[in-house]
């Protein structure tokens, strides 16, 4: 199944079924609304925007049984109270998979932080690091005046000798970003159709995207248009109601309604399309 043909299996279950974009507007505003009243806490309160990022890992998981039901002619079942819940009602379930999910993308990401500052050290003078610990042990002169920060002959020639590392790390950590979402994309998929759980998840996820990564890939870069619309409108709204949290509400139920509830029943029907051909092998 090519692309066009699994965006319009998603667009034709969605046809006609508020309820179905009323369950992903639900999540998806709520999760923003609990993000923004953490983060805000998070100034007074040190990581407990960490920690209820981390609590909230499941709670999209509704999108995933919503998407699923939709796809399989299940559209008439799906309400706020059951699909919309399922994350928090499945709580105990579903987070060790989740947490498993995320933990591993971040030990990978410390790792190459750490191989690529150990590359620092040993192509870079030792008096560049030197000079950016005075910089920054000497940041409060600069509190009021950035632009001066900035223009410090120390910081400009520092940031000149580790600009190719940092642009190195930067390359390396989207590549290895973008290939672990892909290939691990399928795993909430997995967990809620096959009942698979854990690294076991992962990993069948991991086998069924074999071959099918590059599609996945295009699936995703076919709604950056719509995703970049979202961006400007809710730039432009910002400039007549600068109220943070409305605008973070109004991008995430925005998002749902322009492209993200389709992109979500896409994936669903590319995993479905991938699983019954896996299971006929």
């Amino acid at each position: 199944m090519n692309i066009r043909d699994i965006k319009t299996k998603a667009k034709s279950v969605l046809v006609n079924r508020s309820n179905i974009i009323v369950v992903f507007i639900f999540i998806s505003v709520v999760t923003t609304i609990i993000n923004y009243i953490s983060e805000t806490l998070g100034v007074m309160i040190p990581f407990l925007s960490l920690l209820v990022s981390i609590i909230m890992l499941p709670f999209s998981h509704g999108n995933i049984v919503t998407a699923l039901k939709a796809v399989n002619e299940q559209g008439d079942e799906i309400s706020v109270e059951h699909e919309g819940l399922a994350g928090l009602k499945r709580f105990k379930e579903l987070f060790f998979t989740y947490f498993l999910q995320t933990a591993f993308l971040m030990v990978i990401m410390l790792l190459i932080c750490l191989v690529l500052f150990l590359i620092a050290k040993l192509v870079i003078d030792e008096s560049v690091f030197n000079n950016l610990g005075m910089l920054f042990s000497q940041a409060g002169i600069y509190t009021n005046d950035v632009t001066a920060y900035l223009q410090d002959p120390a910081f400009i020639q520092a940031a000149a000798s580790i600009s190719g590392i940092v642009v190195l790390g930067l390359t390396v950590m989207v590549v290895v970003g973008v290939m672990y979402t892909l290939i691990f994309a399928l795993t909430p998929y997995v967990l809620e159709k096959n009942k698979i759980y854990g690294v076991k998840a992962m990993s069948y996820s991991a086998h069924l995207m074999k071959g099918y990564k590059g599609t996945l890939f295009v699936l995703y870069l076919s709604y950056l248009g719509w995703y970049i619309l979202t961006i400007v409108i809710t730039a432009v709204v910002q400039a007549f109601l600068p109220i943070p949290l409305v605008i973070e509400i109004l991008m995430s139920a925005l998002s749902v309604y322009l492209f993200s509830a389709e992109l979500q029943t896409s994936v669903a029907v590319l995993f479905e399309e991938i699983n019954l051909e896996n299971n006929n092998v």
